[in-house]
């Protein structure tokens, strides 16, 4: 049995669970409550777990019961990140239980990084004895849980994973030779988004457009900067539903963040076999082999015009380099993939297996 404890019904876990329940049959899943109301005005819904027992607002009574399996692995979202998640956590650990933990890299950047370095130094004197297995989200996740301290051979490769958009007919409908590049995200300075509309400001160049999508505190600066230009637009807040057509009808995907745990739009973009763009401080930019699939942007070399040139003068996806990357993105990073490879991570704890390696990390570059 396996009990996952989140804070959210969150879209970027709903395809692996989903896929580990149809494996493993007794899954379940726990949080405080089905949707934050901020990701709803993101245009987040409420996504499918199908044969996941899911318990929304837990009583003390279930708590009790999930925890008197002593069988089970339970597998937590963060430590002391969420206020239900982090009391199940001290209840698990007085109990001795099988304990997992998924956690995104901290932001390192400034004096502030290292307040969280010293944090997370403390949580794994406190806890890392207690912990069987860490899964460590991104391309610098390993790098600082291994910084602070916890055990090394505990430590495992892990990802945000999101939903096929089953797009029929990748790209169907672009006879355009405009290259259409999108950005979404959050529209705030984390994101970077004002960056990237400079970029593509100096770049002048109508043979592409661009498209915003998202909401955040630097709209009406974002508005205010793009007025009467033709070839970018700001579409505002799109449902989760609809992201996949917009994003499957774009050639590239922009991610210029100056700091993203995952970034889960790059999968969302790969299952689309849309190329993609992404900072080195976006965990998912693991996933960019720097040719077929996208490129990796590092913001201390501030080159994002460079590259993003370099991929326009690319032109317009066809239709085979969009079936190579969404092949890749089902092969490798597709809910079904990460099922099965946790499942040999469990399988490598309990018997001794051989160490599996992350699927998107053993074929980057395939």
């Amino acid at each position: 049995m396996f009990v996952f404890y989140q804070n959210i019904l969150s879209i970027h876990q709903s395809a692996f669970l989903r896929s580990l329940a149809e494996i493993q049959q007794d899954v379940t899943l726990v949080v405080p409550e089905k949707v934050a109301e901020e990701r709803i005005k993101q245009g987040w819904a409420i996504p499918d777990f199908d044969k996941v027992n899911v318990i929304v607002a837990p009583t003390t009574e279930d708590v009790d019961r999930l925890l008197n399996r002593e069988d089970a692995f339970h597998i937590f979202s963060g430590i002391n990140s969420h206020s239900l998640p982090s009391q199940i956590f001290e209840k698990a650990v007085k109990k001795k239980l099988k304990i997992g933990v998924i956690l995104e890299p901290f932001n390192w950047l400034g004096w502030k990084g290292k307040l969280r370095f010293i944090k997370y130094l403390l949580l794994r004197l406190r806890y890392n004895s207690s912990i069987h297995f860490v899964l460590t989200i991104g391309n610098r996740g390993r790098w600082c849980y291994e910084k602070v301290g916890f055990t090394k051979n505990n430590i495992y490769d892990w990802a945000y994973f999101t939903e096929n958009y089953n797009v029929v007919k990748i790209g169907e409908g672009l006879k355009s030779e405009i290259v259409k590049v999108i950005f979404i995200g959050s529209i705030d300075e984390r994101k970077n988004i004002l960056h990237l509309v400079d970029v593509i400001l100096k770049l002048n160049n109508k043979k592409f457009s661009l498209d915003i999508i998202g909401k955040g505190p630097l709209e009406n600066t974002l508005i205010s900067k793009i007025d009467n230009c033709e070839n970018i637009k700001y579409l505002g807040k799109i449902s989760n539903e609809k992201i996949g057509s917009y994003i499957s009808n774009s050639d590239i995907l922009v991610l210029p963040s100056i700091f993203d745990g995952w970034g889960a739009v790059v999968n969302e973009a790969l299952m689309c076999g849309t190329s993609v763009i992404a900072s080195s401080n976006c965990g998912s930019s693991i996933l960019l082999d720097g040719e077929k699939r996208g490129e990796v942007y590092f913001v201390e070399k501030e080159n994002l015009d460079e590259i993003i040139s370099r991929w326009l003068s690319k032109g317009v996806l066809t239709y085979s380099r969009r079936l190579e990357i969404k092949e890749w993105a089902e092969t490798n990073i597709s809910g079904k993939v990460a099922a099965n490879y946790f499942i040999e991570i469990i399988n490598h704890i309990c018997d001794n297996t051989e160490r599996p390696i992350a699927p998107w990390i053993k074929n980057k570059n395939k």
